[in-house]
């Protein structure tokens, strides 16, 4: 395990700023998100701690120590990729213990550390198989041992659950959850997927444009939200200029979850209570939860509400949409 230290890194590509001053500690045995869309510049980030990309500027120190000189090889780090990697000619035994033969271990410690690892992500009974005839869980479960089988100081994942369908993927969330807890690695991991940062993270970094926007816990992101981009990017928010509100919210922008609205036929008498009157434009059902669309004076406003909380009102037609003032976060201009 080992503390990584990001310094002022740049990254340039011709006219493109792909890392522009990055500087993010990832503290020892943490399991830490980066999100950002394509081209925020985290896959970069990523391979830049891992030796593949050189930095234009700047330092990345890992357990204390400098990497400017030290080989992709020599740096101790485990990486899984989405596309697996996976050798096809060999079964999972030979897959994972790759990396223990380049090092020249006997066969006897391989042979322990492979069964260790086997156990450990849960796939004892299948060594002999060959990727192909493992599911997309399996192969990724494999992948994820081939890469800590080694001991490395450092995980590094990127968008590793990206090929696995949705119900797989929640499974795999908990499942390299527990593993990452156990094994106890300083664990780096890109997604674009906002759910999966916010359930895997402790800590999280948000990148726009090769910048990083905002970083703290998945709790901090996303109840105070830095600016407009990281509060629409990590979940949804109803952004309002808080000189339009009728609660004298004075200048700037205010932005509200959607499901800490609510929609009712009357006005909310409670002084704690922001009101705004409008036009319910469509309701989405979506099983549990239903999506309401209105209209407030030409800004589209969306109110998550449970079915049970939309008896008594209409599919479309005049309501009030309302939000404790405490929910109101006020977020300053992108920078």
């Amino acid at each position: 395990m080992a503390e990584i230290r990001v310094s002022h890194v740049d990254k340039i590509y011709g006219a493109t700023k792909a890392l522009d001053d990055v500087s993010i500690d990832f503290a020892d045995g943490e399991f830490y998100g980066l999100l950002g869309p394509s081209g925020s510049g985290k896959t970069t980030l990523l391979r830049t701690v891992a030796g593949f990309i050189s930095a234009d500027r700047g330092s990345v120190v890992i357990g204390g120590e400098p990497m400017e000189q030290v080989p992709v090889e020599k740096r101790e780090i485990g990486m899984v990729f989405q596309n697996y990697a996976l050798f096809p000619n060999m079964d999972v035994t030979a897959n994972i213990g790759f990396g223990l033969r380049v090092r020249k271990l006997s066969g006897q410690e391989i042979s322990r550390r492979v069964a260790d690892v086997l156990d450990l992500v849960q796939l004892g009974e299948l060594g002999a198989r060959r990727p192909h005839q493992l599911s997309g869980g399996q192969r990724q479960r494999v992948a994820l041992a081939r890469a800590i089988v080694t001991q490395p100081r450092v995980l590094l994942l990127d968008e590793p659950l990206g090929a696995l369908d949705k119900a797989l993927r929640v499974e795999m969330q908990v499942e390299l959850k527990r593993i990452q807890r156990e094994v106890g690695i300083t664990t780096i991991f890109v997604t674009h997927d906002q759910e999966e940062a916010l359930t895997l993270s402790d800590h999280i970094g948000i990148l726009k444009d090769g910048r990083l926007v905002q970083q703290g816990t998945p709790q901090e992101v996303y109840h105070r939200p830095a600016d407009r981009f990281a509060a629409c990017f990590l979940g949804d928010a109803n952004i309002f200029d808080g000189g339009r509100l009728p609660s004298g919210e004075g200048g700037g922008s205010v932005a509200v979850r959607p499901e800490s609205m609510w929609i009712s036929m009357a006005r909310p008498e409670d002084a704690a209570v922001i009101a705004l009157q409008a036009t319910l434009r469509q309701k989405i059902f979506k099983g549990a939860t239903v999506t309401c669309l209105l209209d407030w004076h030409g800004q589209v406003i969306k109110v998550l509400a449970k079915g049970d909380e939309l008896a008594g009102i209409a599919d479309v037609g005049e309501v009030w949409v309302s939000w404790p003032r405490e929910k109101s976060m006020r977020i300053p201009a992108d920078r």
